[in-house]
């Protein structure tokens, strides 16, 4: 049996390890692999960094978590695979990776983010200073020097393929039977809710899409209702407007309660390197994705076909305008991105493909044994 070590940075309580890691485990169990994920960070860390205050008990806990993953790396040479999902290491890139590198039989990196540019933005960050020590251009040294890598769009695919030509895209997706579709309903009863879904580090892309929203509800007063989660320390001075707290035992009711999906991006190297998974997420529960044209959006979505694009603030205000009073064209384009993802971004599509990249690895692996030459794969 061939042992996977996944080295990621947190529980699955954060959302890249948990749709970039955690939901394809059962995917290479039942392959016949035994999979071991080492997360850095342990719940508690996760959740106090996230908080202001409480330095020592910060400070007590990476330390502790340092530990635990040096314990871990020592255990590299015992696994046939070692997948890192973005960094060993919270911070000191790529000092840690290559020590793994050396250590592993076959390594996998696996990114999400355009982490060669380094964190753009980090102002609305807890500990914005600590993001100053992540990412940059020591990642190119991780890309050199591994065995393969998993990238999760076509850009950051390109941008990988420039440094080693062992490279798969698995975008980002989501499970279709979870992910369950709701079907725009038309209710004169009730207001047309606009919503997004993010987290603090990207509520501040917020602000292109604000003066759009202002507008929208001084047109349509009382038609509206804006429900916002993830980033519950944002506020917009408009009626009905609501900011929650993430929360994933209600991730599903939450995006269930949006008519609208809102994904604003401004046009930064950073943002180009993103999966668009705000919009995938609304395009597989029926809300209605509307976003800026940025990056890989474009791919996903097909302007009036699945979903809208919007760059100004004209733009933005007659997108949302249109939906707000045409049902029959939220219904279409919803119905079109459901289809959309259950073909190009469901887990059941791309989980039997990420195995399949390990089962190429492991079966050209034992191809050369006994040969006495050592190949790349």
């Amino acid at each position: 049996m061939q042992r996977i070590l996944f080295l990621i940075a947190h529980p699955k309580q954060d959302a890249g390890c948990r749709y970039r890691v955690y939901q394809f485990l059962p995917y290479f169990e039942r392959a016949g692999y035994e999979c071991t994920v080492a997360p850095f960070s342990t719940e508690r860390l996760f959740y106090i960094l996230r908080t202001g205050g409480n330095i020592m008990a910060k400070i007590l806990e990476t330390v502790w978590c340092a530990i635990r993953r040096a314990i871990v790396i020592s255990r590299v040479p015992h696994f046939d695979f070692v997948v890192i999902h973005r960094e060993v290491f919270p911070f000191l890139t790529p000092l840690w990776e290559k020590i793994v590198l050396r250590r592993s039989r076959k390594a996998i990196f696996s990114f999400d983010d355009a982490v060669y540019t380094g964190h753009p933005d980090v102002s609305s960050l807890t500990h914005p200073w600590l993001y100053r020590l992540k990412y940059g251009r020591g990642v190119n040294d991780v890309l050199r020097g591994c065995h393969h890598i998993v990238a999760g769009n076509r850009i950051l695919g390109d941008y990988a393929r420039s440094l080693n030509p062992h490279v798969t895209v698995i975008p980002t997706v989501v499970d279709c039977d979870y992910y369950e579709y709701q079907q725009p309903q038309g209710d004169r009863d009730r207001p047309v809710t606009v919503g997004w879904m993010g987290s603090p580090s990207t509520g501040p892309y917020l602000s292109i899409v604000e003066p759009a929203l202002r507008l929208l509800a001084q047109t349509f007063p009382g038609r509206i209702q804006f429900r916002f989660f993830g980033f519950p320390q944002y506020k917009l001075d408009v009626p009905a407007f609501a900011s929650l707290p993430f929360r994933l035992s209600s991730e599903i009711a939450d995006l269930h309660s949006m008519d609208i999906g809102i994904m604003p991006l401004p046009d930064t190297v950073w943002t180009s390197g993103k999966c668009a998974f705000k919009a995938i997420q609304y395009m597989a529960t029926g809300a209605v994705a509307v976003a800026s044209p940025i990056g890989v959006t474009t791919d996903l979505i097909r302007h009036q076909e699945n979903g809208l694009l919007a760059r100004s603030t004209e733009e933005w205000f007659e997108a949302l305008s249109r939906l707000v009073t045409d049902l029959d064209l939220r219904q279409a384009l919803s119905r079109h991105a459901r289809r959309t993802i259950l073909d190009g971004y469901s887990l059941q599509q791309w989980g039997p493909r990420f195995v399949g990249v390990l089962d190429e690895l492991a079966g050209a692996e034992l191809s050369l044994a006994g040969t006495g030459e050592i190949f790349p794969v």
